[in-house]
């Protein structure tokens, strides 16, 4: 079958045609309700439903979804169901289940997370049960340990790198819209409200922000340590009650841990700069987070594995474990501070900001949020404790 995109009318057809799928959604494919329920970005989404059972379908577009003009290649869909692939023996249960991938349409069909919310929408609605971001800091650990340069044999980390780095298109628009483009004249980020352009001017001609910046894009493009997500913020995360998801890892790619550790804490921060009143709740959720992280990624690392530190001590190797993990800990401040300046003044901006009941209190909430990006990007590099990366923030 050729690459078309797929209307309902289409998809119910394709379903109907495979092996194990109409058995998933039980009776006839005349009963199966399809509705689209694309809010994305890049991507067709449809949830169908049968008597027995449903699915969720996504189709990669040949553009991006909510910019037409911008072509996109349709591979990003091959990358995500590699991801899924990859990283699921390592976090079962924290990924939606991968049922199919054909390659011809670029559709992946997976588990239907219908009772499940974006964890944005939770936050913001106030509905998020606490304890979520411990979960993200053990998932970003163990898929660490499943992929990381430290962890496994360096043919483990050469396969990643074979079968991600491909995944160009995806990573140019991470090095343009985080690493490049807020700090420039650039016809993609949104007119600032007029209340911001001198602080959106500032950072354009902030000559030490721009050499920390670079500092940044070298270590995303050559520090290739683990397997990242590359997308893993509030909006790619799905929560129903305690149970945890993350979807959306069509922007994998090998690069440092810490990039994706900073957009997670990034989006957390961006949502403490929309709503201050919660910022004990939101300090608690990252502590959270960097404490399931380091201590499942500090375990993994304990034992012996790999070819890097093969020939540690155990004294030794305490003290490379330190070296690593503080090295991460700069990496995420200074990605973090990335990610809140790209959400509040360039492509892809948060609805987070929605919370402030007033156009002054989301101004001043925008200048926060730009302050303290700031200090994360210039400041990072000497921090030795998490607790420094909140004191940044103001916690």
């Amino acid at each position: 079958m050729t690459y078309h995109i797929l209307d309902a009318a289409g998809l119910r057809e394709w379903l109907a045609q495979q092996p194990d799928l109409p058995e998933r959604l039980g009776g006839e494919a005349a009963d199966w309700t399809i509705r689209e329920v694309s809010d994305g970005n890049l991507n067709t989404v449809f949830l169908v439903t049968g008597p027995t059972g449903a699915l969720c379908c996504k189709q990669a577009l040949p553009h991006v979804r909510v910019a037409p003009d911008w072509p996109m290649p349709l591979e990003r869909a091959l990358y995500e169901s590699r991801y899924m692939q990859t990283v699921a023996p390592a976090v079962p249960g924290l990924l939606p289940e991968l049922f199919a991938y054909d390659a011809d349409l670029f559709l992946i069909v997976m588990e239907c997370l219908t009772a499940h919310e974006v964890l944005r929408s939770a936050l913001i609605a106030d509905r998020a049960v606490p304890g979520f971001s411990a979960v993200i800091g053990t998932y970003v650990a163990k898929t660490v340990q499943a992929t990381g340069w430290v962890n496994q044999p360096f043919e483990t980390g050469a396969r990643l790198l074979e079968q991600f780095s491909g995944n160009t298109a995806l990573t140019r628009i991470t090095v343009d819209l985080i690493l490049t483009d807020p700090y420039r004249v650039c016809g993609r980020n949104p007119a600032p409200e007029a209340g911001l352009c001198e602080d959106v001017k500032a950072l354009q001609n902030d000559q030490t922000l721009h050499l920390a910046v670079g500092r940044l894009q070298e270590r995303f493009l050559t520090a290739r340590q683990a397997l990242l997500h590359g997308d893993l913020h509030t909006g790619s995360i799905m929560l129903d009650g305690s149970d945890v998801r993350v979807i959306d890892g069509e922007f994998a790619t090998m690069g440092p841990v810490g990039f994706d550790c900073g957009l997670y804490l990034g989006n957390l921060a961006l949502h403490l700069c929309a709503a201050p009143h919660k910022a004990a709740m939101l300090r608690d959720e990252m502590q959270a987070f960097w404490q399931s992280f380091s201590k499942e990624l500090r375990s993994s690392l304990s034992k012996e594995g790999g070819d890097l530190w093969a020939l540690s001590g155990p004294a030794a190797r305490q003290d490379l474990i330190e070296t690593f993990l503080n090295g991460i800990l700069r990496d995420t401040a200074g990605f973090c501070g990335l990610e809140i300046i790209r959400r509040t003044v360039g492509f892809a901006q948060v609805a987070d900001y929605g919370l402030c009941n007033t156009d002054a209190a989301r101004l001043l909430a925008r200048q926060k949020a730009l302050q303290i990006g700031r200090t994360l990007v210039v400041q990072g590099t000497p921090l030795r404790s998490f607790a420094d990366i909140l004191s940044l923030m103001g916690l």
